[in-house]
């Protein structure tokens, strides 16, 4: 096929480029993007200051470059991490000098400006890692599309063709820059760039660089021998999933405990400190300090080591593709009738009702959330009469936060994943519909006597109308079968936006041009490839259901009951400590117990049971949003719109659970200790 055509300007012959090719499209769209922001630093970096690479850094940095397609080199990365060590470092000395921050502070900046540059140097790598592990997730589908074309045709060229047409990501992406080297005669012939192929990813993938080894070789054999080999490379890429999986479950025992004991459950039961600091030390803390460590400091560690966590779980498989499908709103939205309805509409109406009352009523008594302090003894003056009721109105604040989430998530994914689950349920029966069709062709009937047969087998499934629809367009369009499956207008596969089933099926009615026997072999084959896939996928769910059980039971329960009893002791400690120093003070006894010395003092908390609430509230929120990201990444790998559903329901039912808790044990043991203390005499 030509690259170049002829065109006549001035009475010459010039010659220009002609986009023949579907490879060559898609790269020069992909080459063609807008750099990124990585990017655009790295050109700003080296513009201003060169700085060389070390061998080590170009041994780390130039794979990973070559195989993201990153536009950086190993001398702008390491500029860019130089320049952003000085700029952080210059910050921290003119945050000290000129703006009055504590030396301490202006170390923290400092350090901050090293931690920046070692994301910067491993930013490539780590591409390269989500990268892989995105491509890695059609590493399945990819063999078994390649299998199945050379069954029908052994051609390699064209087996690597199909396969790309048919996937999507990363690994598509891949197949097809190949496929544009082949074209482009960087490589002689299909073997050779596979050879290539293998190569780059034999350390990444071994059992994926073995069945295209496997695949290649079958071409050379007899035609009863490759089908074995084809068979065995089908077997070998989902042995090794169930290996890898095997063994990635195995090692997530310690860091899911890490995570749920270090992240979860020991900052957690650490609030429980939180009202006698603020009480004890209320001179030196602040609700700042409170912000920074819980909201801010606390979800960012955690998120740090899951992602370490999830960057070494291994492929399994890609997720359903919805994309066809007719009824699918766009993405944000909900259907609404026929109309697609933005999801923020709802949520944010939702989260005024919740946020309004609250906020207002603390607009109007600040001093109930933030008590003012004496400016000559800097001592907090508590100033709330009623703090059970402001306990409650900070409650709305965080309930208007976690609602208008949830229903945002909630909203702009219920129906995408009811698609999912309906297209799933299609691509799970579908085997058996192409293994009770195989069949019935099998024993050398017409495909549509086979296809009536195959309904009355499949009357109860859902996969069963693909075939009625088919056989009717069949009878009263007079289509044939290749018509009656892809027709624009009628075609059935239009009702069944399957890309797995629609890719399936071409495939056998490609085969079926070859004869009638082997289309009937080609579905029985592929049934058998479907069987050991569906196998595949439950032996890993198995493997992972104690972990998944375990994060539903901490994102649902355990979290939001911990969190919500530690808001209500909190409430109860800072008002028993609060009337105790009142009382000591009065009687003059403060001073002679020696409870008012240095930086330690009883008296008014620096941080109020309502303040604290709605500290602990957001960070409930956020740790259970990171708990469904993480339940969801092992689950499911990337899988956007799981992430969204699974998030609503964790987080509207945690955030329930936990103001429920929190209110009526802050109610039932704020009565008894107020009995108590009267009792005494106290108040």
């Amino acid at each position: 096929m030509g690259l170049f055509g002829k065109k006549v300007k001035g009475g010459k012959e010039e010659r220009e480029p002609l986009l023949l090719t579907r490879e060559y499209r898609i790269f020069k769209r992909v080459e063609e993007r807008p750099k990124n922001w990585f990017e655009k630093l790295n050109d700003l970096a080296i513009s201003i200051l060169k700085v060389k690479a070390s061998e080590d850094v170009k041994r780390q940095i130039e794979p990973a470059v070559a195989f993201t397609g990153l536009r950086v080199t190993p001398e702008s990365v390491m500029s860019l991490v130089i320049l952003s060590i000085i700029f952080f470092i210059i910050a921290g000395v003119f945050s000290i000098f000129l703006f009055g921050i504590p030396i301490i502070g202006g170390i923290m900046v400092m350090a901050l400006g090293f931690l920046v540059a070692y994301y910067f140097l491993k930013y490539p790598v780590n591409l390269a890692k989500r990268y892989r592990i995105k491509a890695s997730s059609q590493i399945v589908l990819a063999i078994l599309y390649m299998v199945v074309s050379m069954r029908i045709s052994p051609n390699l060229e064209r087996a690597l063709k199909f396969a790309s047409v048919n996937i999507s990501g990363e690994l598509a992406l891949d197949l097809r820059k190949l496929l544009w080297d082949i074209e482009m005669r960087k490589y002689p012939s299909a073997n050779e760039a596979l050879d290539d192929y293998i190569r780059k990813w034999k350390l990444e993938n071994e059992e994926f660089a073995e069945a295209l080894r496997l695949i290649r070789d079958s071409q050379f054999q007899p035609y009863e021998r490759a089908k074995t080999v084809l068979d065995q490379a089908l077997t070998v890429v989902l042995e090794g999933t169930r290996t890898r999986m095997k063994h990635y479950a195995q090692d997530l025992k310690m860091p899911v405990m890490i995570i749920h004991m270090m992240g979860i459950i020991l900052p957690v039961l650490g609030t429980i400190m939180a009202p006698l600091a603020a009480v004890f030390l209320s001179n030196l803390l602040t609700p700042a300090h409170f912000v920074l460590g819980y909201d801010i400091a606390l979800p960012i560690i955690i998120i740090w080591f899951i992602n370490n966590t999830l960057n070494k779980r291994p492929a399994t498989f890609s997720q359903i593709d919805i994309s066809k499908h007719p009824d699918l709103p766009k993405p944000g939205h909900f259907k609404l009738g026929k109309r697609d309805v933005p999801a923020w509409i709802f949520s944010s109406l939702i989260f005024l009702i919740f946020f309004l009352p609250g906020m207002i009523y603390f607009l109007q008594n600040p001093d109930f959330l933030v008590p003012p302090v004496d400016p000559e003894t800097g001592e907090v003056q508590p100033t709330d009469p009623n703090p059970m009721l402001s306990l409650v109105m900070s409650s709305f604040i965080v309930m208007g936060i976690g609602f208008g989430l949830a229903s945002y998530f909630f909203l702009s994914s219920f129906q995408f994943i009811k698609i999912q689950k309906s297209v799933q349920k299609i691509e799970s029966e579908f085997e058996l519909a192409l293994f009770q069709l195989g069949n019935r062709v099998a024993g050398g009937l017409p495909t549509e006597v086979a296809m009536e047969y195959a309904i009355d087998e499949l009357k109860d499934t859902e996969i069963v109308g693909l075939f009625q629809r088919t056989l009717k367009n069949m009878r009263t369009l007079g289509m044939t079968f290749q018509q009656a499956l892809f027709d624009k207008n009628w075609g059935s596969l239009k009702y069944y936006p399957s890309r797995l089933v629609e890719n399936i099926m071409y495939t056998i009615v490609d085969t079926a041009k070859k004869g009638i026997k082997y289309a009937a072999e080609g579905m029985l084959r592929i049934a058998n490839y479907l069987k050991s896939i569906k196998e595949t996928q439950e032996y890993i769910r198995e493997l992972l259901s104690d972990t998944t059980s375990s994060m539903k039971f901490q994102a649902y329960f355990l979290t939001p009951m911990i969190t919500g009893l530690i808001v209500a002791m909190t409430d109860v400690i800072v008002q028993v400590l609060v009337k105790l120093g009142e009382y000591l003070e009065g009687v003059g006894a403060s001073q002679a117990m020696g409870v008012n010395f240095g930086m330690i003092s009883l008296g008014a908390p620096s941080i109020t049971a309502a303040l604290f609430q709605l500290i602990v509230g957001v960070y409930l929120i956020e740790v259970v949003f990171i708990l469904a990201m993480f339940l969801t990444k092992i689950e499911k790998g990337e899988d956007p719109i799981s992430l969204k559903a699974t998030a609503g329901n964790m987080i509207m039912i945690g955030l329930v659970f936990y103001v429920l808790i929190a209110l009526f044990t802050s109610s039932m043991f704020g009565g008894l200790i107020k009995d108590a203390l009267a009792g005494l005499g106290i108040i």
